[in-house]
């Protein structure tokens, strides 16, 4: 089975993405064997278990990244 990429461009030709059908993803990806390390696994269940229990205590992205380019901005 060969992989068939279809890819995307940006407006000056330029490639920014590339498109693989689900079942090469699979292929692929079982090949490079990228499975989630076990202790990344359990840092993700604890921060999900955090937000559950204090939901305000977030952040919004779209909020600090406007603050950061202020801040760039400022410099």
């Amino acid at each position: 089975m060969s992989i068939e990429p279809q890819y995307t461009f940006d407006n000056l030709g330029n490639p920014v993405g590339v498109f693989l059908p689900i079942e090469e993803w699979n292929r692929l990806s079982e090949q490079m064997h990228l499975d989630i390390p076990a202790w990344q696994k359990d840092l993700i269940d604890l921060r999900l278990e955090e937000f559950k229990k204090n939901p305000q205590n977030t952040l919004d992205w779209d909020d600090v990244s406007k603050k950061i380019a202020k801040e760039d901005e400022a410099l």
